[in-house]
């Protein structure tokens, strides 16, 4: 069993949110981006990643196919790549860190024909 300290050590090093991102084009296809943003819990006892599973649910159709570019940067890499694309409350949100639960996703598509 855990020790008070170890568990308190444990939420020290694990970063307050995570993020998702996809980013997906192919000819004729246009550009895609799914994005998301979530508190960063321990998995529960069963073992299920639920923040991924919601994820995979929002991306819907195609999820598997999409999957294969799934990234999950740090908070740092997110906001350096996909800046543009969150909304300025969204970073607000993100920075103030006093959230009990948080969960942003977005799916942008862009088609240039």
């Amino acid at each position: 069993m855990k020790q008070l300290a170890e568990i308190e050590n444990e939420e020290l090093d694990r970063p307050f949110y995570r993020f998702f991102a996809i980013e997906y084009s192919a000819t004729g296809e246009g550009l895609s981006f799914w994005l998301k943003v979530c508190r960063n819990y321990d998995l529960p006892m069963d073992g299920k990643d639920y923040a991924m599973e919601r994820f995979v649910k929002f991306i819907g159709e195609g999820a598997k196919y999409y999957l294969h570019g799934l990234e999950t940067p740090t908070q740092e890499e997110f906001m350096e790549k996909y800046a543009k694309l969150v909304p300025p409350y969204i970073v607000k949100m993100i920075e103030r860190r006093d959230q009990p639960e948080f969960n942003w996703e977005t799916h942008l598509y862009f088609n240039y024909s």
